[in-house]
């Protein structure tokens, strides 16, 4: 008298087809949220909190580099509003940030480039 096996291998294959076809829907996310953060890091460059000023519980200013503008604005938990512009001579803290290439920043933000060096 021959056993049945528990799993035979038509079921075994479907198993694996199924577990392939789930590991491809996850390579493919993985990928499309690649492709959505490199789009949405070009926009962050541009923008920056350069600094921030608490006046209260709630209430705070904050100054944002926008290009070549300086914003002032005014938040609070219910709207945040622009107070000043400053352009060109008038803003307060210049951005020039250098990274090394031996410092851990750099090589961050290589590797979220996809740019990896050995």
């Amino acid at each position: 008298m021959q056993q049945n096996p528990l799993i035979s291998s038509s079921d075994f294959l479907t198993w694996a087809v199924g577990l392939l076809v789930v590991l491809a829907i996850f390579a493919v996310c993985v990928w499309a949220i690649r492709q959505l953060q490199s789009a949405t890091q070009t926009d962050g460059e541009r923008l920056q909190i350069v600094g921030g000023l608490s006046l209260g519980m709630r209430e705070k200013l904050v100054l944002v580099q926008a290009g070549k503008k300086q914003l002032i604005l005014g938040v609070t938990p219910n709207r945040i509003e622009m107070l000043h512009v400053l352009e060109g001579d008038d803003c307060l803290h210049k951005i020039t940030v250098e990274l090394s290439e031996n410092s851990f920043a750099y090589k961050l933000k290589q590797v979220m480039k996809g740019k990896v060096d050995a």
